[in-house]
């Protein structure tokens, strides 16, 4: 886990601030780097991406898995697609307690767990956020959870509150052209968002001035890491 970086306002593609329960999507470029910021501590994003140009292309949970030889991400590591493109790489990371395996709430995992119909998930915000590009509920991936805290041991595995800090990030490069979706988790009927959902910001930089921070771009990520 590194030191946060302060970036010269002129390094900043765009910016936006997600509020609490709400969702976005926008396209990054090759080299350009997504930092999410947990604004105040122990709130979840959960993310998926597509390729730019092939929107069949997207993110693999199970892939990544594989690949990276983990499901504990961090630094390093790469998110990879149904494909094995490498689709974004780590190359920040300021909490290393992340999630693969817990999957997005939805209408219908809510009514299971919770005996509740009509509450905000996680796939409806992708399916909101991704209905001005054409993708439907059946084509959004499961997603790759930012800050989510789902420790698993020889009996079981569970959500419980994130470690995530005000402040506290993950830095993203793009490894290809991407279509990118992040829903802010609305959860607040377990520990997933501490039961307080709040906003997150969102900063894309561009590309120039990054090498000096973070290094070369790679094609993929080592397994094993």
């Amino acid at each position: 886990m590194g030191t946060p970086h302060q970036p010269d306002p002129y390094d900043i593609a765009f910016e936006e601030t997600i509020a609490a329960r709400g969702h976005t999507a926008f396209v990054m470029r090759a080299g350009q780097v997504l930092r999410i910021v947990d604004v105040a501590g122990q709130q979840v994003a959960d993310l998926i991406c597509f390729r730019l140009d092939d929107h069949g292309d997207k993110l693999s949970v199970h892939n990544t898995l594989l690949l990276n030889r983990t499901i504990y991400l961090t630094t390093g590591h790469a998110l990879m697609s149904t494909e094995c493109t490498t689709m974004m790489t780590i190359v920040e990371d300021t909490v290393g307690v992340h999630d693969l395996i817990a999957g997005s709430c939805s209408e219908h995992t809510n009514a299971v767990r919770y005996g509740v119909r009509g509450t905000p998930s996680c796939r409806r915000n992708f399916e909101l956020a991704l209905q001005p590009y054409g993708i439907p509920m059946r084509e959004i991936p499961y997603s790759f959870n930012v800050f989510m805290n789902v420790p698993v041991t020889d009996t079981e595995t569970k959500i419980i509150e994130p470690v995530s800090k005000p402040g506290d990030l993950i830095d993203l490069r793009a490894e290809c052209d991407l279509l990118v979706a992040i829903s802010n988790c609305p959860q607040e009927r377990n520990p997933c968002n501490a039961f307080d959902p709040t906003e997150l910001r969102l900063q894309v930089y561009e590309p120039q001035r990054l090498p000096q921070r973070f290094g070369p771009p790679v094609e993929r990520a080592e397994a094993g890491r």
